[in-house]
């Protein structure tokens, strides 16, 4: 197959394609060697400016995607302008850089910066075009480069870089001009509110929660492993475990270590025994060896299963003489297959061989058609696919292994690659049985697969009908497995030690380092409650040991750790020890990889055991830490707990803004809880509250006086209760107030509607079948009805609606119908107008 050509390169309106990379810098060029031309598409050299002894060639040269041309062209402008500080063109679009240029170690990791943003934008489904991009957009931005990467300075290089690209939108193709997102801050400041907790940006965190959508199925997902699988899961474990020391019946290759002598007796006493069984016998006199005489070579095989060829071996001990007169007796029986030996071109006779069970040459395509049917119908199959690109593409299946399980192991002699051959896409009996499997896999019976790690006897199931027991959606309960091989159990201790994770990140509100810090023998108590205890590494060189409260469910998630995790101090750590040449494993995780598994496990395999799948979202460790904070902000009195338990009152007596950020409910959670309007307008009702305690008239309109009224019974209620008074710098206390005082108010952006339906000049628009259920923006009159309430904030609009209908009624081309009606609404609106001149002068 061809490889599809790169698409062709766009052409710049502000460069030319022959104007070499180094032109306008300064530059001191070397002889002899090629300067890079604007128009080269794909790479740009820096050789011919002389490459430092510290830099490696893959570091000194500019390589560019070619898959999109825009983008493309976009950074080749973007490091072209750079390389030429003093360029005309930059001149002309009033582009004033320093005149030394930046070096070529700067310019390139910056242009790999712009092209993460573009890829980020596009994920996100922003417009290509980033200069239209909301500043809420670029702080979200921000907010994800600092959630990938740990230290502030590599955040302040990405802020710079975007700070260079707003600079040189005028002479790039396809962006347009766009304000500095972050005004006159300094990168290094941007950065810093990404990560110090001191000094949150716009008064919040970047950190967003976690959706509830996704939040609540995580979060079962992870207890039902730890509480209601790991007890399964770890006998299981076990049993395998115990399996590799102890090979028993399973196949393996000759490679391994020899057969007891005893266990090879009892397998050929077993073998004696089975009805149907018959020692295979030269038809024909061959060379040295009579007809009639045992094919030995043979029957060994057949024997052991495909592990040894000579345990009938002539040698000097009387046992294999032994195994070889019970066969002799056997043969005295009757019980004899004879078999014709032909010559073989000097490779002996050609005798039976071992067979692996469905291996044989003989078996129809259609029989090997059923094999793969039999195998899928059984409800508890899974299909191994790789979990990586490494070994092959994620989520394709790993045909060998699937071949095995379907038809055992293949013989030590035979091809290795026979068994997966019947897979083989290229025939029209393999393409179907593919596609049997694909199908499969599309359906969701795929299991990731560390393919270099299990193989062979791995990939059989065992039996498990002792395993715990869920509900179904009929009622009806049924174990979680029926059957699980040792591959499967791989994968189901990765999901264990990830679910513990989760489950302990979520709860105790630690940071991601302190989490990986917890030792053996962690769970303590601490003033009476059950803690875990930890190091604390952020902003603390010192790495005191503290404590955080956890409640019982996290304490056997614990527990459950210390029996998962073989690292003699450290419960997140590697899932086996050391191998090979290594002498030691260091302990700790990788969390995103960690939280990412753990998801894309239960929507790709563990929903099938009665879990819920987690829509996609995008779930970092320090999002759990703000879910919670936020979840118990809610409670009363939650500030000074929670910044004890954040480990932000370290540094101060009582718990700093930064507990209110983090405590801070954000959209998704308010709708969550069913109060997102009666929150939102909780919030904007606060300002107009403090302005009324002062005495001042805060809205104008036909609601005015309710709102007023309403307003004063919240004082009034904070006034007379000793206790609210002296939470009035609470904002939290005044929202709960008002939240109850005005539950129907819905926020606009011309008036506040205090929603009654009875008064609701809108629901007369309505049937009356109709009417009384929300109200309906679209019939709104805000200067009539007795709803609506207009505060300075909207005073913008009315002026400028004035001054737009005292233009049109003296337009003279207006009939007197349309006139009229012109002068009606000014009335209307002159009326709110005045109202709010008169607030503004009392």
């Amino acid at each position: 197959m061809m490889a599809r050509p790169a698409p062709l390169p766009l052409a710049s309106s502000a460069f030319r394609d022959d104007e070499k990379v180094f032109s306008y810098g300064g530059y001191q060029l070397l002889d002899d060697i090629m300067v890079p031309l604007f128009g080269e598409p794909h790479r740009w050299p820096a050789d011919c400016i002389g490459r430092p002894a510290s830099r490696k060639p893959g570091e000194w040269r500019f390589v560019f995607p070619l898959d999109d041309p825009l983008i493309n062209l976009q950074l080749r402008e973007y490091c072209f302008a750079l390389l030429n500080p003093s360029h005309p063109v930059l001149r002309q679009s009033l582009i004033f850089l320093s005149a030394v240029p930046l070096s070529v170690a700067t310019i390139r990791p910056s242009m790999m910066e712009i092209r993460k943003i573009m890829d980020w934008g596009r994920q996100q489904g922003l417009p290509d075009d980033l200069g239209l991009w909301d500043p809420e957009d670029w702080h979200e931005e921000i907010a994800h480069k600092a959630s990938q990467v740990d230290g502030m300075k590599t955040v302040a290089f990405h802020v710079t870089a975007i700070r260079r690209l707003r600079q040189l939108a005028p002479v790039l193709t396809g962006i347009s001009a766009f304000d500095d997102p972050w005004g006159d801050e300094p990168a290094s400041t941007v950065a810093a509110k990404a990560y110090d907790e001191e000094a949150p940006s716009r008064g919040t965190l970047a950190t967003p929660a976690i959706p509830p959508e996704a939040w609540w199925p995580l979060l079962r997902g992870a207890w039902t492993y730890i509480h209601t699988f790991a007890p399964d899961i770890l006998r299981w474990r076990d049993h395998f475990a115990q399996q590799r020391e102890v090979p028993a019946d399973q196949p393996r290759s000759t490679k391994a270590r020899p057969v007891r002598p005893q266990e090879t007796d009892a397998l050929l006493e077993k073998w004696l025994r089975t009805p149907g069984n018959a020692v295979p016998v030269h038809e024909v006199d061959y060379i040295s060896v009579r007809a009639g005489t045992p094919m030995w070579t043979a029957l060994s095989k057949m024997v052991t299963d495909g592990r040894t060829m000579n345990i009938f071996a002539d040698n000097q001990s009387d046992r294999p003489r032994r195994r070889r007169a019970t066969v002799l007796a056997a043969l005295n029986e009757g019980r004899a297959t004879t078999v014709k030996a032909t010559v073989g071109k000097g490779k002996g006779p050609a005798g039976p061989r071992y067979i692996a069970p469905g291996t044989s040459t003989g078996v129809t395509q259609e029989e090997l058609d059923d094999d793969v049917r039999r195998w899928l119908a059984d409800p508890g199959t899974v299909v191994p696919v790789y979990a990586t690109d490494e070994q092959g593409k994620a989520g394709e299946p790993i045909w060998g292994m699937t071949a095995r399980m379907i038809w055992g192991p293949t013989p030590p002699d035979a091809n290795r690659h026979r068994n997966g051959k019947r897979f083989h896409r290229r025939t029209r009996s393999g393409a179907a049985r593919a596609r049997l499997v694909l199908q499969a896999v599309a359906d969701g019976r795929g299991i990731p697969v560390d393919s270099d790690l299990w193989a062979g006897w791995r990939a059989f199931p065992l039996q498990s009908p002792e395993a715990a027991h869920i509900p179904r959606a009929d009622g009806t309960s049924a174990p979680w497995r029926t059957q699980i091989s040792a591959i499967e159990v791989a994968f189901e201790l990765h999901m264990l030690r990830a679910a513990i994770y989760v489950f302990v990140a979520a709860l105790t509100l630690m940071r991601d380092s302190e989490v990986q810090e917890i030792q053996r023998d962690a769970v303590r108590t601490y003033f009476g409650s059950p803690a875990v205890r930890s190091r604390k590494t952020k902003l603390d060189p010192t790495r005191p040991e503290l404590y955080w409260w956890i409640i019982e469910p996290v304490a056997e998630a614990l527990a459950v750790l210390e029996k998962l995790a073989w690292h003699p101090t450290h419960l997140f750590a590697a899932l086996r020890p050391p191998t090979g040449k290594q002498t030691h494993t260091e302990p700790g995780i990788s969390s995103d990889a960690e939280i990412d598994f753990f998801i894309n496990g239960i929507n790709t395999i563990a929903h099938r055991h009665g879990l819920a799948k987690i829509p996609p979202s995008h779930v970092r460790s320090h999002m759990f830490r703000k879910t919670m904070s936020q979840l118990a902000g809610r409670e009363p009195d939650s500030e000074v707990a929670l910044g004890l338990q954040l480990k932000h009152a370290a540094r101060r007596a009582m718990a700093n803004r930064t507990t209110q950020a983090y405590a801070q409910m954000d959209t998704s959670w308010a709708k969550e809880f069913d109060t997102e309007l009666q929150q939102a307008a909780a919030r904007k009702l606060v300002d107009l509250l403090r302005g009324r305690r002062q005495g001042q008239r805060v809205a104008v309109g036909p609601g005015a006086a309710r709102l007023h009224a309403g307003l004063d019974k919240v004082i009034d209620t904070i006034n007379s209760n000793p206790q609210l008074r002296a939470q009035i710098a609470d904002a939290r206390v005044e929202e709960a107030l008002l939240a109850d005082e005005f539950p129907n108010l819905h926020l606009g952006t011309i008036n506040h509607c205090m929603f009654d339906a009875p008064q609701a000049e809108c629901q007369d628009e309505l049937p009356e079948d109709q009417r009384g259920r929300a109200p309906l923006l679209g019939a709104c009159q805000p200067a009539r009805c007795r709803n609506s309430t207009i505060t300075r904030a909207h005073a913008p609009y009315w002026v400028a609606e004035e001054d737009d209908l005292t233009a049109r009624s003296r337009d003279p081309r207006l009939s007197p119908p349309r006139r009229e009606s012109v002068f009606v609404r000014l009335a209307d609106v002159q009326r709110i107008t005045r109202a709010l001149e008169e607030e503004g002068r009392a």
